[in-house]
């Protein structure tokens, strides 16, 4: 099927979607635990075949292939890693023969790899792509109408996806998230950032699956029809598990289902379909109900998204000034460049954090820096601002390979600084921005040079505009730079600067434009004045954004002497530099007042400043301060601001991963020194994802926040059987044990784990969580304790061995 078409059935009419696979095998009793449920698609193809007919026989119109599972490292737990062709092939052949009698179309279903990417994970972008390519090449070869890619946490990982599926399969591309309870995912995305990034990487349809229960996920529906133009799809769980009579049962009704399912039809939804939990008795009452039907109306405003993994800004809707920080640039910084260079960060995250704190809401990352791989410096320059900060990020280099290193670094969708009206540089660049999904920054110079007039640059944006749109980017991912010139050098070419705002403004009123503002004060005294005089200037003549310090300040921000200057009616700047040519300079520094050792030890911990820790441990044990002080005093303390930062929402998994890692290092520097009777240390716990279940992810966070607060773990790994569970319990002498299940199939293997722990009346208890695990499951098995995220479960392990 091709694009086109996909988007003109779904403009017509209400799409069906199939229920659920995994649940619907297991309540069939078709999976025995052992084995990967794909592997029916060669061993057992009548099962599959059976699910799929009786959701054709329901009303489904696309059916989905039971490949969920079938890339290489999940297939590489069980053995399977040579069968990923047959694997594939087979879920498709068998699909689309089930399909042609009801003239239904097959969407070849493609899951996260199971693991994070970087630096979350241990996974990188371009291995997350090539996992993914494979995949999707074997889907494609098979004949699968569409792709759908479902069921994802992070961001990163979604957009390896989408790019992946587009290169290998010549159709429609479908794109899924799965969000908790407050709207958000694990790693952070808010509904609304899923949203632009999709629409920037222009998917043909978006949408939510798995999540939470259908009412909630509704709301989330509302969100993403009312932001963003293209086709969307609603496929929630049956609500949420729980045990019953020894079987995990999802206690949904297919009428409270269609229910929730028609309020997020009235919300403009396209495409309706189930995720764990629904049968084909919910798709048969779902296409009762909407198939066929018009899609409703759906009204949305012009936007201009950028994006940061956590945070969406619209600036089609304000008309305030954005400020873009300037200060990630090592020019004329030798220790920041000998930092860089030496692959040490700290300044860097420290000018992020004190940029955005000051009003920034977009940084700039310049690392032109001579001897430097700036490839190497710009990706790792972006995930090491990404950790600290929130704001959508503007990518400034040269290099064409550079910029795309960034972009694959880059979780949100950012902006690329930027492109000239060569052709050369038009072709190399604009090919990026539409693949990443980045906006634009078309600088409006060319080979020629500078242009003098206002009449000239607004030419050269004609050109860049025709460019980008022959390369697809629509004029809302356009932003206009007119060039700013030092007012020592030229300050006649000023006037050209602020007319070709003006006439832009007025010609294209839905692009936007920027002015670098510190390079009109380049050579003179008292650059704030005259800095802030521009701006004001070119706010005047309709500016959108200014990339500047954001740590200046300035009193006499309309200084009619620095006006003059600007426009013209200072020859030689005469004026001006009687003025302000004696003036001190003022300096700005983003580290701040120094604080006490035992301070700047917990500010590291909170900041997850890793490059200082070992040189503030010194400080802080050379002042006098006890190792067990140290760790009780500051470092504890640190992370539990950290849990109350992530249950605020104002840090995410990303945060809390650095502020633990930074405090692993500072316990790397304490054991040593600590006595065995000093009372340190939290215990010993074995961690462990259940039988049958290949996913760690959440697990392994568990074990860097758990290590972090003083708990000695032993990961177990993932698919461990009971008896090992508890073997490895009695030999460690452990007085906790955490089960993680990501899989509402393998949720019972913990039961099993709790009933041999109660047989056996061994000592240690046992902590339960997982994406489809709740608190109410944990007390329906004997479980005790629940815990629904890494930092809870550093709180819930503390209470169950010391209880408040």
């Amino acid at each position: 099927m091709k694009r086109e078409q996909f988007r003109q059935l779904l403009s017509e009419r209400i799409v069906i979607l199939d229920g659920a696979m995994g649940t619907e095998l297991q309540k069939r009793g078709f999976l025995d635990g052992a084995g990967a449920p794909e592997e029916l698609n060669v061993k057992y193809p009548e099962r599959i075949r059976a699910v799929h007919r009786d959701y054709l026989a329901a009303g489904a119109d696309i059916i989905v292939t039971n490949t969920f599972g079938a890339n290489r490292p999940k297939l590489s737990e069980y053995h399977l890693a040579g069968e990923l062709e047959s694997v594939n092939r087979a879920a498709v052949k068998l699909a689309m023969e089930e399909a042609k009698p009801f003239n239904a179309l097959v969407a070849g279903d493609i899951g996260p790899v199971g693991a994070y990417l970087t630096p979350l994970g241990q996974v990188t972008f371009d291995e997350a792509y090539g996992i993914f390519a494979e995949q999707a090449r074997a889907l494609s070869s098979a004949g699968a109408d569409i792709l759908i890619i479902e069921t994802m946490a992070e961001i990163r990982e979604l957009k390896a996806a989408i790019l992946a599926a587009k290169d290998n399969f010549n159709g429609p591309v479908m794109a899924q998230m799965t969000f908790t309870s407050d709207g958000t995912t694990v790693t952070g995305t808010d509904v609304l950032s899923f949203a632009a990034i999709c629409q920037a990487m222009e998917v043909d349809a978006l949408g939510l699956n798995c999540s939470v229960g259908p009412k909630d996920l509704a709301a989330l529906a509302k969100i993403i029809t009312s932001s963003v133009s293209l086709p969307v799809s609603f496929k929630p769980n049956a609500g949420m598990p729980r045990l019953i009579n020894r079987k995990t049962v999802f206690p949904g009704t297919p009428e409270e289902f269609v229910a929730a399912a028609l309020e997020a039809f009235g919300h403009g939804v396209n495409m309706f379909g189930g995720c764990c939990g629904t049968t084909p008795e919910f798709i048969a009452l779902l296409s009762k109900m909407l198939k066929g039907k018009n899609p409703a109306p759906r009204t949305a405003a012009p936007h201009f998204y950028l994006s940061s993994r956590t945070k969406t800004i619209d600036i089609a809707a304000t008309d305030k000034l954005i400020m873009v920080g300037e200060r990630i640039n090592p020019t004329n910084r030798k220790s920041f460049q000998e930092e860089l260079l030496a692959g040490n960060f700290a300044t860097l995250r420290r000018e992020a954090r004190a940029q955005v704190s000051d009003g920034a809401g977009i940084l700039d990352i310049n690392l032109g820096l001579p001897g430097a791989d700036e490839r190497a410096l710009m990706a790792r320059a972006v995930e090491e601002i990404q950790e600290v900060v929130s704001v959508p990020l503007c990518l400034d280099s040269s290099l064409a390979a550079a910029l795309e290193e960034g972009l694959k670094a880059c979780a949100g969708k950012p902006i690329i600084n930027s492109v000239n009206g060569d052709d050369q540089k038009l072709a190399a660049i604009l090919p990026l921005a539409k693949r990443y999904g980045a906006a634009i920054i078309g600088l409006c110079t060319d080979e020629k040079g500078i242009p003098r007039t206002a009449a000239e640059r607004i030419a050269i944006a004609e050109r860049i505009l025709a460019a980008a749109q022959k390369y697809g980017l629509g004029r809302s991912e356009i932003i206009f730079d007119f060039l700013t010139l030092a007012a020592s050098a030229m300050p006649e070419q000023l006037a050209h600067t602020l007319e070709a705002i003006r006439i832009a403004k007025q010609r294209w009123p839905e692009i936007k434009t920027i002015l670098g503002i510190s390079n009109v004060s380049f050579g003179l005294p008292a650059r704030q004045a005259l800095n802030s005089a521009f701006l004001n200037l070119a706010r005047e003549a309709g500016l959108t954004m200014a990339i500047l310090n954001p740590h200046e300040r300035w009193d006499a921000a309309e200084d009619a002497i620095a006006r003059n200057l600007l426009l013209g009616r200072d020859s030689s700047a005469t004026a001006y530099i009687a003025r302000y040519g004696n003036m001190p300079k003022k300096t700005q520094v983003a580290a701040g007042v120094a604080l006490p050792q035992d301070r700047q030890l917990y500010a590291a911990v909170v900041e997850g400043n890793r490059e200082e820790i070992a040189r503030i441990m010194d400080a802080v044990l050379e002042s006098g301060l006890s190792p067990l002080e140290t760790a009780n005093k500051c470092i504890l303390p640190a992370l539990a601001e950290v849990g109350e930062k992530f249950g605020r929402k104002e840090y995410f998994l990303p945060q809390v991963i650095l502020s633990a890692e930074a405090a692993q290092a500072a316990f790397a520097k304490l054991k040593p020194l600590l006595k065995k009777d000093s009372g340190f240390g939290a215990g010993k716990i074995i961690l462990a994802t259940v039988k049958g279940d290949v996913h760690d992810i959440g697990k392994n966070i568990v074990a860097a926040v758990l290590e972090s607060h003083g708990w000695e773990v032993i990961d177990l790994g993932k698919n461990v059987d009971a008896e090992t569970i508890l073997e490895a319990a009695r030999r460690e002498k452990s007085q906790l044990v955490g089960l993680s299940a990501l899989m509402t199939t393998t949720m019972l293997e913990m039961e099993a784990v709790v009933e041999a722990r109660n047989k056996g009346a061994l000592p240690f208890k046992i902590i339960v969580g997982g994406a489809p695990v709740t608190e109410r499951f944990a007390k329906e098995i004997g479980a005790d304790a629940y815990a629904k995220d890494a930092v809870e479960a550093a709180k819930t392990a503390k209470n169950l061995i010391t209880p408040p």
